[in-house]
């Protein structure tokens, strides 16, 4: 089942929407979640309009949610909305009341693609008591490399400030230096990701997978990467979602 919530988001100041697909045979009220992020120039509608999503949610018997996140990075942006906090706070709120999701960790898990890729490893290292596990497909993992070419300057600049092309190393929007500052006491998300080859992204992503392996944090986080034959698109995210 496929529904459609609007609701005041307070971290927001404003209305917001989402998609939520429920699972047709499931108890009425502790049900598996999956958080699902968009890219750059998506929206709330990305994932059910473009991939089999509702289909795989029903095989497997959990609920999807599907937020806006506009062009945030999903972060609590210096000049613009406080997105991360949207995300990470308030919205699992809403929606474990309204939909009686499960608000246990073993239960929760956060995904996206591309900005989404990202804003779901960094939601999950950062909320690291909320999410059993977090993947990104085609995510933006070395975002101070990104961040050095990017032609979306505006977003940029709102997300950043005017000198985001520096800013964000060793901060955490930096994914690097939030995994070398993650708490030893703190549980350990899986992590997933997956990049197609082809891709402007792919290199990377070998880079994020390259420093996981050479620092040991792979066995610690049970990360896993995956690569296949892809560009930057749709036909790869339907494929491996």
């Amino acid at each position: 089942m496929l529904s459609t919530l609007s609701f005041r988001a307070n971290s927001l100041s404003h209305d917001t929407l989402i998609n939520v697909i429920l699972p047709d045979e499931t108890p009425t009220e502790d049900i598996p979640t999956l958080y699902l992020l968009h890219g750059m120039h998506g929206n709330h509608e990305s994932w059910v309009r473009k991939s089999n999503v509702e289909r795989y949610a029903a095989s497997r018997h959990i609920a999807v949610v599907m937020p806006e996140g506009e062009n945030s990075f999903y972060h609590d942006m210096k000049y613009g909305k406080k997105y991360f906090t949207y995300i990470a706070e308030e919205l699992p709120s809403v929606v474990s009341r309204v939909y009686r999701l499960s608000g246990k960790r073993e239960k929760n898990f956060i995904a996206g693609l591309s900005m989404g890729g990202y804003g779901a490893v960094r939601t999950a290292l950062l909320k690291p008591e909320a999410y059993d596990a977090a993947a990104s497909l085609s995510g933006c993992l070395d975002i101070v490399r990104v961040l050095t070419e990017c032609k979306w300057l505006t977003e940029a600049a709102s997300i950043w400030g005017d000198d985001f092309r520096t800013c964000a190393k060793d901060t955490d929007s930096d994914l690097f230096h939030v995994l070398d500052s993650f708490p030893d006491s703190a549980p350990k998300p899986a992590l997933y990701a997956c990049c197609g080859q082809q891709d402007s992204l792919y290199r990377d992503n070998l880079t994020f997978r390259d420093y996981m392996q050479s620092t040991g944090k792979a066995d610690g986080f049970r990360f896993l990467f995956e690569d296949g034959p892809g560009i930057h698109d749709w036909i790869f995210w339907h494929n491996w979602i």
